[in-house]
């Protein structure tokens, strides 16, 4: 990969990206994407991963999506309930009859980009639509949807064991660097269009490094494909 930072970077990468398995990396940046975008964005994200993960072909062995991604949740395994109706009538889902859509809990945790300052309930709940389709009875519910800060928790890591501090890994800029050296390694990837995430250097990034091993079949990466938008008009 022509992407040069750190080697205890590249080794952690490696390390959270072997500890998931086969995997399908999305990235959205939704900073500047018009409010009024959002929840047919998150719909046709949806459908992409559905078409992708369902095939034969590109959904082989994938059990997990990694999300990077600018909305400034901790951990989406820390925003359990966001944006989701909560089960009132005790029928064993959360849908219309259970009453109005609950906002999600207060964001918390390292911001994920210095830049996104205006969030809304527009961007909760996009997310929460995305993360409705993974739960029982979702059409994704047969794959897991995880992200950064959540499989650092999971990972069994040690101070000092790939040479990076617990403060550093704190830091917005190494969640990006992170993110990036891991769904570069993605079975498949996915991102969005211009209708539906801030075009980034991430992104470009990603894409050319995703290109190099696709077309050259290198680096011991099994990769199925260079990128899928979601969100294309």
């Amino acid at each position: 990969m022509n992407l040069h930072y750190a080697p205890a970077l590249y080794d952690l990468a490696d390390r959270l990206a072997d500890n998931i398995g086969p995997f399908l990396g999305v990235h959205w940046r939704m900073e500047n994407v018009p409010v009024q975008n959002l929840a047919w964005c998150a719909a046709s994200l949806v459908s992409v991963l559905h078409g992708l993960l369902k095939d034969d072909v590109t959904g082989e062995n994938l059990r997990h999506v990694w999300l990077a991604t600018d909305y400034p949740y901790v951990s989406l395994a820390d925003a359990d309930g966001a944006g989701f109706m909560s089960d009132k009538n005790g029928d064993g889902d959360r849908d219309e009859g259970d009453g109005r859509r609950e906002r999600s809990p207060a964001r918390h945790g390292t911001p994920k980009s210095s830049t996104f300052k205006v969030l809304t309930p527009e961007h909760d709940d996009a997310i929460a639509v995305l993360r409705e389709a993974f739960q029982p009875g979702g059409d994704l519910d047969a794959w897991k949807l995880s992200d950064l800060s959540e499989q650092l928790r999971r990972y069994p890591y040690v101070e000092g064991r790939v040479g990076i501090d617990e403060e550093l890994l704190g830091d917005s800029g190494v969640h990006g660097i992170l993110d990036k050296l891991v769904v570069v390694q993605s079975q498949v990837f996915v991102g969005g269009s211009k209708e539906c995430s801030k075009v980034s250097s991430f992104s470009k990034q990603v894409v050319e490094a995703r290109r190099t091993l696709f077309e050259a079949d290198q680096g011991g990466i099994d990769i199925h494909n260079v990128i899928e938008y979601f969100g294309e008009w």
